[in-house]
C-alpha cells in the first residue's frame, strides 16, 4: 500500500469470493474446476479467459459503491461489467 501512495494510488480491498466465477457481463455464477481456463457464460455467452473475467469482477468490485452504484469516473456505457472490456 505505501508504493501505491508513493506514485499518488488508492489501494481498494475487495473480497476476492466467485470472482473466477462470475459472469462480469450477466453476474450468473457458474462453478467449474480450476483447470478450466476459460470462462464461457451459459446464461448470457461471454467467451473470456477465467483471469480475464476474474480481473473484471475485482474492478467492478472496487469501482461499485456500497449501495450497488458506479461512480462517475466510467463514462456511460463503459463499466466493468460492459462486454466490451
Amino acid at each position: 500500500a505505501y508504493k501505491a501512495a508513493e506514485a499518488g494510488r488508492q489501494v481498494i480491498k475487495v473480497d476476492p469470493k466467485y470472482t473466477s466465477q462470475d459472469c462480469p457481463v450477466c453476474g450468473h455464477r457458474e462453478k467449474k474446476p480450476l483447470w478450466v481456463r476459460a470462462y464461457t457464460c451459459p446464461q448470457c455467452g461471454t467467451l473470456l479467459h477465467r483471469d480475464v473475467a476474474a480481473a473484471q469482477n475485482i474492478l467492478a468490485k472496487a469501482w461499485t459503491g456500497p449501495s450497488g452504484e458506479t461512480p462517475r469516473a466510467f463514462p456511460q456505457g463503459n463499466t466493468p461489467r460492459s462486454p466490451g472490456l
